[in-house]
């Protein structure tokens, strides 16, 4: 489809790039000592779980492509690769991101696009350079050919409109993704001015590890009001790391994931007649 998505479709995505966190939901009390080899073993398990269901999947480096890769046959759907590090570098108790790759590395890794986390609290001394960030990976994608996913996570802020206020500061300093991966607004409003505010700009939801019951009801108040798909990630898979049955393992993988992303792809599509689109 080239290198930018199509503004009038749907994206119905798996987030599975957890890094730290995903072995902090494997062993809560010393993450340390969850292996790296059952951390690949997990997310293979995930991506054969719903290999036939998504439009594309987000998976990070050191475990989700080697789980990727592993899997017979071979999955064909395209991936997305994060080009940050892990986390985030604390400045004075500011978020900053740290940009772990450049564009061509992740294109020689095979991904299709690209994601960029983004920390972000409007106003604070941090803000600007978060921007700038932003700015250089989005120009540096778009020179190689990759469409960018933008994902901005607020922090600092009760504020209700802090996610269509941090939109409206990236959009101010001209930084144009190709899709917009956001928390929920906050309310059917919020959801309708940031999709006034984007224009012809898609955006889509994270989950942001809530309640899976929570994201549902987030994603149907979200889907009514203009947002186009979601990239779906511990909301839907982040129980089975802490089964220790393997029964219930197995009733999970074969029949609870599959019917949760059944379940918010039926949402997405029942407020939108858009084409699935992959990238």
């Amino acid at each position: 489809m080239g290198s930018r998505p199509l503004p009038n479709c749907k994206y119905l995505m798996l987030a599975l790039d957890h890094r730290d966190g995903f072995k902090k939901l494997m062993n809560p009390e010393n993450p340390n000592l969850a292996s790296k080899e059952r951390a690949i073993e997990y997310k293979k398990q995930i991506l054969e779980s719903l290999r036939d269901k998504f439009s594309a999947c987000l998976i990070d480096e050191d475990y989700g492509l080697p789980a990727y890769k592993s899997i017979t046959p071979p999955i064909t759907t395209p991936y997305l690769l994060p080009i940050e590090d892990t986390g985030y570098r604390n400045e004075d108790g500011e978020r900053i991101t740290v940009v772990k790759k450049t564009v061509e590395q992740l294109k020689d890794l095979g991904a299709s696009a690209v994601k960029l986390l983004v920390y972000f609290c409007p106003n604070s001394k941090s803000s600007n350079m978060q921007i700038e960030t932003a700015k250089k990976i989005v120009q540096d994608s778009h020179e190689n050919g990759l469409p960018v996913f933008l994902e901005i996570v607020t922090y600092n802020s009760n504020l209700e409109d802090r996610v269509y206020n941090s939109i409206k500061e990236f959009l101010k300093e001209g930084v144009k993704p190709d899709v917009f991966k956001i928390e929920f607004p906050g309310s059917e409003q919020q959801c309708i001015s940031v999709t006034k505010l984007l224009g012809d700009t898609p955006w889509i939801l994270l989950t942001k590890g809530t309640d899976y019951s929570m994201f549902c009801d987030q994603l149907e108040i979200a889907s009514k009001n203009g947002c186009q798909g979601f990239l779906a990630g511990r909301s839907l898979w982040q129980e089975l790391l802490n089964m220790k049955d393997g029964k219930e393992k197995e009733i999970f993988l074969k029949d609870t994931l599959p019917s949760r992303f059944d379940e918010i792809k039926n949402i997405v599509n029942s407020y939108t007649t858009q084409n699935e689109i992959s990238i």
